[in-house]
């Protein structure tokens, strides 16, 4: 046994003190009564009481000498050494989507936040508790902490995720503190049927009942909508009842529409089809009515594809071929494309346009609000485009050379190469001559000849997006193929992105943003209500990491126009709605048992000893004062 604080035994002097005072303490006590006939006889009944007062002068002595002794021990703060009875601990804790399953009022993570802190609580102090959260990500939570309070508390703010997470993640990490410290123990605390070595499971999954719905979408008709979808029952039969409504601008109220019953057989997924009148909405809600353990996967939100942004263009130019152009644009693009002469563009007067086509011209500044495309750009390659005009090329008809230029497409396999190069045929083309630019570095080349871009894309000085011909139309065979045509509409499709290609995705999923042209912001609210301002600055895209079931919605400020609201929906993933998974999961090396000193300092049983002396005490004064009565 040691002390916390030695210096607390001083008060063991108090010991001495109190047999000083009982010694020069008065042993008599007057008192008056009367001498009467009742006196005598109760004085010859409290003579076979005598034995039993004496010794109550040395009880009380006693107790009190025990009260200084323990109340000297609680101040010392005494702590009892147990050999080989303390250890690291680690916790490799699930936080997927299905911990939140819940029976009896309590969540399996609930359940496995109690259970961790009951093995902290029932070890012996000196032991160290490590844990790792598999959530969105696997990481260490908190590392080493000796003190079970401050351990327990890191425990119990923790909340489980709403997408997949596989505990495999985290296998690295345990790997490398089981090296380490072979003794260590190790608990893996998950809903998922795993099959450990060298660890511990800590299984908190109770047979709860799940329903959900998969594989589900609609078609639009003449009057209203189909929805078709699947639904499943995970653990037992089930007769089910799924229900549609509607609502008829985003964040209004729901408009029940139709609903259907279906028999669902335990893991077995059964179709159901509904169909509803609904001249007009903003999105559809798919609804499973019976109770189950997850109430999140048994809604699905359905919002319209993204709109892409209106497509109103501008062609400046004075040559031949700019009609030619403007049917490209407006066939491929779909798009409104309207004629200007170069001596009427003015960049501060003409606004209004989401693309600005420069054709053998450029102004001396370019939209500041808009995409552009610049073709044959020499006027000083126009003042925020980044790029620089240097020379014409030409061919030179020398041995076995032919008067023009043969390019050859970019064969990249980044995203965005394969955005542009999407369907493209790479039929041979020919340049009678192009112009020689510096093109900045973060441009991507989609056509190039002897290492010059002859068709790149990238954002200008602006921050908007950009697509630069080195060529003339006229000048080549490329307006003659349909490579061309093929190019153009993947050419608007960056120009004029849709703000989201999809509304539905799964949780974890990464939800990617379009930096539309004349975008001021962007703004993403998540279910819970968290605001995200994306950083749009010099970016064509953002990407949001979608860690939340239900509606995302995305607020885009354009300039010169009102806030755009658009919706995505995040469902929980259906391995985590199964609740299946797991596998074998093994550390590799021997397991050893040599395990630290342990100690045991609750001070609990001393302020109990303590009680009951003091109160010991106090019954015995009470009985001497009985007896002088």
């Amino acid at each position: 046994m040691s002390f916390y604080f030695p210096l607390g035994l001083l008060g063991l002097l108090g010991i001495p003190v109190l047999i000083l005072i009982y010694i020069i303490k008065s042993k008599y006590t007057e008192q008056t009564v009367a001498s009467t006939y009742l006196w005598e006889l109760s004085e010859k009944f409290l003579k076979k009481r005598k034995p039993i007062s004496k010794l109550t002068g040395i009880v009380t002595l006693i107790l009190q000498i025990l009260a200084v002794v323990a109340a000297s021990f609680l101040i010392a703060h005494p702590v009892f050494i147990k050999p080989a009875s303390a250890n690291e601990i680690y916790f490799v804790l699930d936080g997927s989507a299905s911990m939140n399953m819940q029976q009896g009022g309590s969540t399996r993570f609930e359940k496995a936040q109690n259970r961790i802190n009951k093995i902290i609580d029932e070890s012996l102090g000196g032991s160290k508790y490590t844990l790792i959260f598999v959530r969105d990500t696997a990481g260490v939570t908190f590392e080493d902490v000796t003190d079970k309070e401050q351990a327990k508390a890191n425990v119990k703010s923790l909340s489980a995720g709403w997408s997949a997470a596989e505990c495999s993640s985290a296998m690295g990490v345990v790997q490398e503190y089981f090296d380490n410290n072979p003794s260590a123990l190790i608990y893996l605390v998950s809903d998922k049927p795993y099959e450990v070595g060298n660890m511990t499971l800590i299984d908190v999954s109770d047979g709860e009942n799940n329903y959900a719905l998969t594989d589900y979408g609609y078609q639009r008709t003449a009057n209203g909508v189909i929805c078709t979808g699947k639904a499943v029952s995970y653990k037992a039969d089930a007769e089910l009842t799924i229900e549609l409504s509607y609502c008829e601008e985003l964040g209004g109220e729901n408009i029940k529409a139709e609903e259907t019953r279906v028999s669902a057989k335990q893991g077995e997924p059964v179709e159901f089809e509904l169909s509803a009148q609904i001249p007009q909405y903003a999105c559809l809600q798919l609804r499973i009515a019976d109770t189950d353990a997850l109430g999140e996967d048994n809604i699905v939100i359905l919002y319209d594809e993204a709109k892409s942004q209106a497509r109103k263009v501008l062609v400046v130019s004075d040559l031949q071929d700019r009609v030619y152009i403007k049917n490209a644009i407006s066939g491929a693009g779909k798009a409104n494309v309207e004629l200007m002469e170069t001596k009427k563009y003015d960049t501060d007067t003409v606004k209004g346009y989401g693309l600005y086509v420069f054709n053998g011209f450029t102004p001396k500044t370019l939209p500041k609000n808009a995409a552009v495309w610049l073709i044959d750009a020499v006027d000083g390659s126009g003042k925020d485009s980044g790029v620089t005009f240097r020379d014409y090329e030409e061919p030179r008809d020398t041995e076995g050379e032919g008067s023009y230029f043969s390019p050859s497409y970019t064969k990249g396999t980044s995203v965005q190469e394969k955005l542009f190069m999407k369907d493209i045929l790479g039929r041979d083309i020919a340049v009678r001559k192009y112009a020689k630019y510096g093109i900045p570095r973060s441009f991507t080349t989609l056509m190039s000849v002897d290492g010059d871009a002859l068709i790149s894309a990238g954002l200008n000085e602006n921050n908007n997006r950009q697509v630069v011909f080195a060529f003339r139309i006229g000048d080549s065979s490329f307006g003659m193929t349909e490579d061309f045509l093929i190019l153009v509409r993947n050419l608007m499709n960056y120009l004029f992105p849709a703000v989201i290609e999809d509304t539905a995705y799964k949780c974890g999923d990464t939800m990617t943003v379009n930096v539309v042209p004349g975008c001021e912001s962007i703004v993403v609210n998540s279910p819970s209500g968290k605001s995200t301002t994306l950083d749009t600055l010099g970016n064509d895209y953002c990407n949001v990491q979608l860690t939340e079931t239900g509606t995302y919605t995305i607020i885009v400020k354009l300039a010169g126009s009102e806030d755009t609201s658009l919706c995505s929906f995040a469902c929980v993933p259906e391995e985590e709605s199964r609740s299946e998974g797991g596998g074998a999961l093994f550390l590799s090396g021997e397991r050893e048992y040599k395990y630290s000193d342990g100690f045991y300092d609750d001070l609990l049983a001393f302020f109990i000893l303590m009680a009951v002396l003091l109160l010991a005490d106090w019954g015995v004064y009470c009985y001497e004062q009985y007896q002088l009565r």
